[in-house]
């Protein structure tokens, strides 16, 4: 049995992160090319590098690898493992049992010397490149300091900034942006404050303060209403505090610049870590974000209601959830809804007409996707060249940032167009396949394989719900649910289902 591991963290080809499924997908291949079986994946989103860090996932694996459960580790690179090396001495004590590091940049045997010495080559290059990396950024940010500039990061929510809403007049440029109003940075503070002192006594949550902060009239830097998940990927930034993070690691401390103390940031982050650990997933419902909202697009929630059918079964409802930015216009019965998409799934996937459409469909999704891949490709390319020249100091950081951030909008929709076409493209023959065989592929399948027969019989159309046109409750009739062509302005006129 071979662990499977890996680390959120930077590629340094792409200039983005590298996505934990990515590696996992990458180690799964890895293990079973070399003939071993899967165990346990494992992942920390923290730095290899930080020396006093404490990384669960990675513990674990040492536990399992000592207790001699796992004759192996999987790795996407060994920089996602060790950089530090002590973290390879630990294992090198397995080198008897022949134990060993695989990965997708080749295998090494710690019982083999001439591998042992390879690996501590490595580790030591990347624990060096680690130290220069740290000395660098400690140098810029005295620089900086004494230019007066700021360097906690790009400022956000409760600093002074250029204000993103602002929309250009004639003959005006980006140059006449202004700075957001000292009064409304005073109360964005006040709120970060107040936010932080009362989540980390757990006397609120977050759902909580994103409805406080937008009945206040605060918005995001872009103008967006507050939901759970931005108040908390707002209040873990560390320039909150004052901290300056490079890479999961603190390389500096700037209290004069901060919000709030150190002390409460890290008391709110340490009731975040905990949280994490023991925090389970919600049930996925069959509808769940493949249903949309017809007035504003976005997709639909299933949630248990906290009662029961006269079945005694748990009563559903799919809704148009305000706290992730819908409207809270749909709310609909769960289980008549999953009932009627079940029939729908059979009806269109037996249609000879249906099937005919999607076989033409695929080709010319298949073609767009491709000329994507390029663009994006070529946008990747002009970056990484981009990058190259700031490390040869033939272009200033601030002049990359400005080149990046049109590159990085040109980009930006491309890639949301990608993605839509990959979550909506259909797989398989465009053939049509008896009703009998897809009610018993239905019926006899899990919930994802239930929700991959219905994305695929839905193809490229979206299924739309309409709020009740005479009462908005949230009972069910089979004209609410709308099969739409996405291109269809969300609020329009559609056919039925």
């Amino acid at each position: 049995m071979i662990d499977s591991y890996a680390r959120l963290s930077w590629n340094p080809d792409t200039l983005e992160l590298e996505k934990i499924k990515t590696q996992f997908a990458d180690n799964r291949e890895t293990i079973i090319r070399h003939g071993g079986v899967v165990g346990l994946e494992l992942s920390d989103g923290l730095s290899a590098w930080k020396r006093n860090v404490r990384r669960p996932d990675f513990e674990t694996l040492m536990e399992r690898a000592f207790s001699g459960v796992t004759q192996g580790i999987a790795i996407w690179h060994t920089d996602r493992l060790f950089r530090q090396p002590r973290d390879l001495e630990r294992l090198i004590d397995l080198a008897k049992s022949g134990f060993l590091i695989i990965s997708s940049h080749g295998t090494r045997n710690l019982s083999d010397p001439d591998d042992r010495y390879a690996m501590r080559g490595e580790v030591n290059a990347a624990a060096k490149a680690s130290d220069d990396t740290s000395r660098r950024v400690l140098r810029r940010i005295e620089i900086y300091r004494k230019q007066g500039r700021r360097v906690a990061g790009r400022p956000g929510f409760g600093f002074t900034r250029k204000d993103e809403t602002w929309i250009p007049g004639r003959h005006q440029t980006n140059k006449d942006r202004p700075n957001v109003s000292t009064d409304l940075v005073k109360r964005e503070r006040q709120a970060l404050q107040e936010a932080i002192r009362d989540l980390a006594k757990q006397i609120t949550d977050q759902s909580k303060v994103a409805r406080k902060w937008n009945e206040a009239g605060l918005r995001t830097t872009k103008g967006l209403e507050w939901t759970a998940k931005s108040v908390r990927k707002t209040l873990s930034r560390p320039g909150l505090a004052g901290l300056v993070e490079h890479d999961g690691q603190i390389v500096s401390r700037i209290p004069e610049d901060g919000i709030v103390s150190e002390s409460d940031y890290q008391l709110l982050q340490a009731v975040y870590d905990g949280r994490r650990r023991g925090a389970t997933p919600g049930r996925v419902h069959l509808g769940s974000g493949i249903l949309r909202c017809a007035i504003c697009g976005k997709g639909l929630t299933g949630k248990p209601k906290g009662n029961t059918y006269k079945d005694g079964t748990p009563r559903i409802q799919y809704s148009c959830n305000r706290e992730r930015r819908g409207c809270g216009a749909v709310y609909i019965d769960g289980r008549a809804v999953d009932a009627q998409l079940r029939l729908l799934t059979v009806a269109r996937l037996s249609d000879i007409e249906h099937a005919a459409a999607i076989s033409t469909a695929l080709a010319e999704v298949s073609e767009r996707m491709t000329e994507i891949d390029r663009e994006i490709a070529n946008i990747k390319s002009v970056r990484k060249a981009l990058s190259e020249r700031v490390g040869r100091r033939e272009m200033t950081p601030e002049d990359f940032d400005v080149s990046n951030s049109f590159l990085t909008a040109d980009l930006t929709p491309l890639e949301a167009e990608y993605e839509r076409l990959s979550s909506a493209r259909v797989e398989g023959p465009g053939e049509a396949i008896a009703a009998e065989e897809i009610t018993r592929r239905w019926d006899s399948g899990n919930l994802s394989e239930q929700r991959a027969l219905l994305v695929k019989a839905c193809g490229l159309d979206e299924l739309r719900v309409w709020p009740d046109p005479q009462t908005g409750t949230r009972s069910f009739t089979v004209d609410r649910i709308k099969l739409t062509d996405p291109k269809t302005p969300y609020g329009a006129a559609t056919k039925q289902v």
